[in-house]
């Protein structure tokens, strides 16, 4: 379920949402997430590009949900500075975020930056 009953707390779990298997690459780590409104936005490969994600975790299968199978809303990339600069995350980790969307650092290489 991806939805109301989602444990949207352990990171892990939603890290394996990756549909449409054949757009997605990753999701490599959680950006941020807030559990009481219960959404969550990844840095993920979208067609094999760098992107951010978002995704709600409400209802029955939480939103966006297709053929079955939850999925991510791509965050286009003229609104990701205005959405990183919303949410209080560290600053090493913003910058190496900000590497990764520009495509100096890969999804694995980010994964080991957090670690």
């Amino acid at each position: 379920m991806a939805g109301k009953n989602f444990k949207i707390d352990d990171d892990k779990e939603i890290l394996k949402i990756n549909s449409p298997r054949v757009s997605v690459g990753g999701p490599y780590v959680v950006v941020y997430k807030d559990i009481i409104e219960r959404w969550a936005i990844v840095a993920l490969d979208w067609e094999k590009e760098p992107r951010l994600g978002i995704r709600w975790f409400w209802g029955n299968a939480g939103n966006p949900f297709s053929t079955g199978h939850p999925t991510w809303l791509i965050i286009p990339p003229k609104l990701v500075i205005s959405i990183l600069n919303g949410l209080p995350i560290e600053f090493q980790f913003r910058k190496r975020l900000e590497d990764y969307l520009c495509g100096k650092v890969d999804g694995k290489e980010l994964i080991h930056s957090i670690e």
